[in-house]
């Protein structure tokens, strides 16, 4: 059973299974513009996703509304600030496997096992387009900056291009291997980079189809790929235990990240970078958040916090706050 109490100076505070956790006061006058990124130190908030696994979180680039992904067939939408529910965005038939909001935060993207992509208006919570072609789970979807256009991969192998306004896919890319995850290197889409179960990432061009450059990194399956902003450099997390951070137009490694005892879960394991692009993230199998330093490599915190598998953590836009979500029901907020 759940209560909320007042805090003063803490906001709603929360109380789950017999665990105090305070919800973080409002950053108020602070406005979601790239500073200087804390590296977290303790939980200070937890919000219950309420579904049986957590594959996928994304937050908006206002920062105030945090969306939830995983083996409910419901997308569960958050007040970023609050912990409060906003919306449950139904629609898909099976689990949902990633969650991606838009730049101007007005729509929500999910990728679901039921073959579809489906898109959401956020200020009424509506479902409003359906993506359509797969022909096995939809893995990964993601917009480009200015949401005209839709990027999906499936198990099938393929990567589509979708219209997002008329709803149609414009092109198919053939990935050559299984992927995990794919990043977009520009603000149109025209090139994004691979994430692959051959070790390998892969460069494409999304306007021809071809692939334009790939390198094998890893000693094995790479589970993630994060793009600067700049789309200059690529941060690769893998199952053999490292982070790598990647220039883009070479592939050649820049720095090497890995820590004592750190293993991402093999099927949702996101690395990230903080907005000012001084830290990379990833959670370990064992429930433990890693913090790196990007120019050294160098770790710079461990917190063991979580009771199950990290499969996803994300810097608040201001750099001020960490959502880390652990694959069995809950988002921990940290400072």
């Amino acid at each position: 059973r759940k209560s909320a109490a007042l805090s003063p100076r803490m906001g709603p505070a929360v109380f789950e299974d017999d665990q105090f956790f305070a919800a973080p006061a409002a950053l108020t006058g602070v406005s979601a513009v790239h500073g200087a990124s804390l590296a977290p130190r303790s939980a200070v908030g937890k919000i219950d996703a309420r579904m049986e696994e957590v594959h996928s979180i994304a937050i908006s680039g206002s920062g105030d509304v945090l969306a939830v992904g995983g083996q409910s067939t419901t997308v569960k939408v958050f007040d970023a600030e609050t912990g409060e529910g906003v919306f449950s965005l139904t629609g898909c038939l099976k689990a949902v496997n990633h969650v991606e909001i838009s730049t101007d935060n007005t729509m929500l993207l999910a990728a679901s096992s039921d073959h579809t992509a489906r898109i959401w208006k956020l200020d009424t919570g509506r479902h409003w387009k359906s993506l359509t072609g797969h022909i096995g789970s939809v893995m990964v979807a993601k917009f480009n900056h200015d949401a005209s256009r839709v990027f999906t991969y499936s198990q099938d192998r393929t990567i589509k291009v979708w219209d997002t306004q008329r709803g149609l896919c414009i092109k198919t890319l053939f990935t050559v291997s299984s992927c995990h995850d794919f990043t977009l290197l520009d603000s149109s889409g025209s090139r994004l980079v691979t994430a692959h179960v051959d070790n390998a990432v892969r460069v494409w061009d999304t306007v021809t189809g071809k692939r334009l450059r790939e390198a094998t990194l890893h000693k094995e399956q790479v589970m993630s790929v994060w793009a600067s902003r700049a789309g200059t450099r690529v941060l690769t997390n893998s199952y053999d235990g490292t982070l790598k951070l990647v220039d883009a137009d070479t592939l050649e490694v820049v720095t090497v990240m890995s820590a004592p005892g750190y293993r991402p879960s093999r099927n949702w394991a996101r690395a990230s970078l903080s907005p000012d692009e001084r830290y990379a993230m990833a959670g370990s199998i064992d429930g433990r958040l890693f913090v790196w330093d990007i120019s050294s490599g160098d770790l710079v915190r461990t917190l063991d916090i979580h009771k199950s598998a990290v499969c996803d953590a994300l810097w608040h836009p201001t750099g001020l706050r960490v959502y880390s979500a652990e694959k069995s029901r809950y988002i921990l907020i940290l400072h």
